[in-house]
């Protein structure tokens, strides 16, 4: 009767276990669900926060982008009969090396 009695109660405090072993499982995950979504509202308003500072800087400095196309493809086309200046040859060493 004694072994019977210490096998059912064993048998009771391991499923009790197992039951709060899941419950913490739950928890815990719906704990860590929270905690992402809330990391990922916040990163999603600083990245929303940084686009917004972007596209005003971008808008002040578009004319002056634009400018600067200009100038680079007037330059490009006018420059196109024009030869780049090759580098000169380099000069051969007057020693020969020796053989070791």
């Amino acid at each position: 009767m004694v072994k019977t009695f210490s096998r059912k109660a064993r048998r009771a405090v391991t499923g009790v276990a197992q039951r709060g072993a899941e419950h913490v499982k739950t928890v815990a995950g719906e704990a860590f669900g929270a905690a992402a979504r809330a990391a990922t509202d916040a990163v999603l308003q600083r990245t929303a926060a940084a686009l917004a500072s972007g596209h005003d800087q971008l808008t002040r400095s578009t004319p002056a982008l634009e400018r600067a196309a200009g100038r680079a493809a007037t330059n490009s086309v006018s420059k196109t009969g024009q030869r780049k200046r090759r580098k000169p040859a380099r000069v051969a060493r007057k020693t020969k090396r020796r053989a070791h």
